[in-house]
């Protein structure tokens, strides 16, 4: 019971937040604080690939000591940068350690994300291109759409009712429909993937039955999507950010959507290339606006004066580390978000109740690390990294029991059979 309650009050502390060198919350001082008692040695005896994982991160934060000291940026943006990835590991760890003994412990977490988002509010902002756009539909995308796709996943977990990967598609349409179209995505392809597993492929998941679905998806995704673009354009649907469609030079084209959607993750990018090897720093101020007036331009070409301190915008975890601390940086959390991807593709298993969330783990994974600010690599993401890892050993543990208990039974055959 006790771990249940840490684990809910840790993701509610997250939202309770101090000043010190910096904005910090209570659950990254608790993280800190406590690591000496669940940081231990036997774990990763135990699960030896935690001690991949473990030289990741480090080959990380090292890259971006690196890459501040040579810069010479302040030193309190600096350790901004490095307490987003110690914070990362340790809520890695921390919440690893708990889920590997107990998946269901998962639940509790996401009731204290719910909890945390009604008392406090969604802690993720949006992005220039809504700024620009003038994007309705706020309250759903961060804080009707989250709730109702945690409490999705809280029914997959506690019913076990494969119907609900149809009631995930569904839902996943009406949600890219009304205007939440990441949220909606990817509750969308959870559906479809897991509805695909279950009811489709019939026999035992590989590479090449699982690239196969993955092409069916797209295609039938994208005519969906011809659909969808098409009732825009023609005023059939007007809800949300229908407009980006509109100033698209193709709208049928996905990239062009995406440029528009996530303008400031392809600014990043340009922020990177301006500077490969060591990048920008992190909290690097955008001094000449020069970035934020490409973001603008990139949608509109009309720029709009801002009162707060431009930093150089770039809206994703991975591209987000090369243009802060470069190359050194990128190549380490790339090799992070692969290794556990996957991970996590392992625990496809159509016999497992918790394969909806292990889907949608993986999907959030890859959306938030492409397309979302770096705060989701010590808030959000840890939770998912900790759950797809957990998921494998646990998996790996139970196919190893069956294969015993075969191999006794083919014994206990073999031995009927010679006397």
């Amino acid at each position: 019971m006790l771990n249940k309650i840490i684990i809910f009050l840790l993701e509610i502390g997250f939202c309770i937040k101090f000043n010190i060198v910096g904005t910090i919350s209570l659950s990254e001082l608790v993280l800190i604080g406590t690591s000496f008692w669940y940081v231990k040695k036997d774990l990763f005896i135990k699960y030896p690939i935690l001690k991949t994982i473990t030289w990741l991160y480090i080959g990380l934060l090292l890259s971006q000591i690196l890459s501040e000291i040579v810069i010479g940026n302040i030193f309190s943006n600096s350790l901004k940068g490095y307490a987003v990835t110690i914070v990362s590991y340790l809520h890695f760890i921390f919440l690893f350690s708990l889920f590997v003994k107990n998946r269901k412990y998962i639940i509790y977490a996401i009731i204290g994300i719910l909890v945390s988002n009604f008392l406090f509010g969604s802690q993720f902002e949006g992005d220039v291109s809504e700024v620009v756009n003038g994007e309705g539909a706020t309250f759903l995308k961060f804080y009707l759409a989250p709730l109702i796709i945690n409490i999705l996943l809280l029914i997959s977990i506690l019913t076990k009712k494969r119907i609900i990967t149809l009631l995930c598609i569904f839902i996943g349409l009406a949600f890219m429909i009304l205007g939440a179209r990441n949220s909606g995505l990817s509750i969308f392809l959870t559906g479809t993937i897991a509805y695909s597993i279950l009811f489709i492929l019939k026999r035992k998941i590989d590479k090449n039955r699982l690239v196969i679905m993955v092409l069916i998806t797209s295609i039938v995704g994208y005519g969906m999507y011809i659909v969808y673009v098409n009732n825009v354009l023609d005023g059939k649907i007007v809800a949300g950010n229908s407009s980006q469609l509109k100033n698209a030079k193709n709208p049928y084209n996905p990239v062009n959507l995406l440029l528009l959607g996530r303008t400031e993750t392809f600014v990043g990018w340009l922020a990177f290339m301006d500077k490969p090897f060591f990048g920008h720093g992190a909290w690097a101020i955008d001094s000449t606006g020069k970035y934020r007036i490409l973001a603008f331009k990139l949608i509109d070409g009309t720029y709009r004066e801002s009162n707060r301190i431009d930093l150089i915008p770039c809206h994703s975890v991975l591209i987000g580390s090369g243009m802060q601390n470069g190359i050194l940086a990128f190549w380490f959390m790339g090799s992070i978000f692969i290794l556990i991807i996957k991970i996590g593709i392992k625990t496809l298993n159509k016999n497992d109740f918790y394969l909806i969330i292990n889907i949608y783990s993986i999907v959030f994974i890859l959306w938030n690390g492409l397309f979302s600010p770096v705060s989701h690599f010590r808030l959000s993401l840890p939770l998912y990294f900790a759950f797809l890892m957990a998921s494998y050993f646990i998996n790996e543990k139970k196919a190893k029991r069956r294969r015993n208990y075969l191999m006794i039974k083919n014994i206990e055959k073999i031995s009927s059979a010679i006397n």
